[in-house]
């Protein structure tokens, strides 16, 4: 029964992006941004998306059951995890090689944005690791 409230968990976030996509849609439109209407349109559709995959799920106790499987499946959580890990490495490595090179182009306030980028989540993961070292 705990995977069923974890489905009904994610049921309720992508109803949420929904609506927030459709509220950034409508300020949008009054306000006259189009950046907001963009990332509105992605909201929703990203929203529906995840809508239409949980009732696909949830149509029968056979899906849900193997879905709990793929889920819960020590190979593919170490998988998970390993790329995740690997892509936040990356992302990383790549942030740093970006930010030598457009300081070497004297493009200073991309790679300020870049290196704001790189020291968020160097620090979101110190905060990461701090809490579940702690956790456990």
């Amino acid at each position: 029964m705990e995977f069923r409230k974890k489905l009904k968990v994610r049921l309720y976030t992508a109803i949420v992006y929904v609506l927030l996509g459709i509220a950034m849609i409508a300020i949008s439109w009054w306000k006259g941004n189009e950046m907001l209407s963009s990332l509105g349109l992605v909201f929703t559709v990203m929203g529906l998306a995840r809508i239409a995959q949980y009732k696909r799920i949830t149509r029968s106790e056979d899906s849900i059951k193997q879905r709990e499987i793929a889920e819960t499946d020590e190979r593919n959580v170490k998988l998970w995890k390993e790329a995740r890990a690997l892509a936040f490495s990356m992302y990383i490595f790549l942030g740093c090689i970006a930010l030598i090179v457009l300081h070497l182009l004297n493009m200073a306030e991309a790679a300020m944005w870049i290196g704001y980028s790189v020291f968020s989540f160097v620090v979101i993961y110190w905060l990461c690791y701090a809490y579940i070292s702690r956790k456990y």
